[in-house]
């Protein structure tokens, strides 16, 4: 007989086989090692379900369960809706102000690459630049100031 899986032991286990089947499944759990632990944690898992089965019987019982003699009370607090109307309000405008207020103006910007790309060009289309095989290498520091142009053809 070949190994068992773990439906047919439980079929076994649950006593869902013929008697013929039922004999041979027997004699090849004896046999077969791995089979017999399969056969062995089915077996503790349906005593583990039975026994959680019997708790909650138990607990079902009429009794088991004393009744509940204080009456519920409501402390729930309506919140009018004005009054998170007036929240949302008051958290988009700081949103507004807290996004607005950190933006400094732009007064004046570094413009000497745009210089030299200007004088290079004569004022004819950057597009033609890849054209021509010709390339403008301008390397700036961090402040963005020119450090080195370059143009090569």
């Amino acid at each position: 007989m070949k190994c068992l899986n773990r439906i047919e032991i439980q079929e076994y286990i649950d006593k869902e086989v013929d008697s013929v089947l039922g004999v041979e499944i027997q004699n090849h759990l004896k046999n077969c090692k791995k089979c017999s632990s399969l056969y062995d944690e089915a077996i503790g898992d349906k005593t583990m379900l039975n026994n959680v089965f019997r708790k909650v019987e138990e607990l079902s019982r009429p009794g088991s369960i004393p009744e509940f003699t204080f009456p519920v009370i409501d402390n729930k607090k309506n919140i009018p809706v004005r009054f998170i109307l007036i929240i949302a309000a008051a958290s988009i405008i700081g949103f507004i102000f807290l996004f607005h207020i950190d933006r400094k103006p732009i007064t004046e910007a570094n413009i000497e690459p745009e210089i030299i790309m200007y004088e290079y060009l004569d004022g004819k289309d950057m597009n033609k630049l890849w054209h021509d095989k010709s390339q403008i290498l301008i390397i700036q520091d961090s402040k963005g100031n020119v450090i080195q142009s370059t143009i090569t053809y």
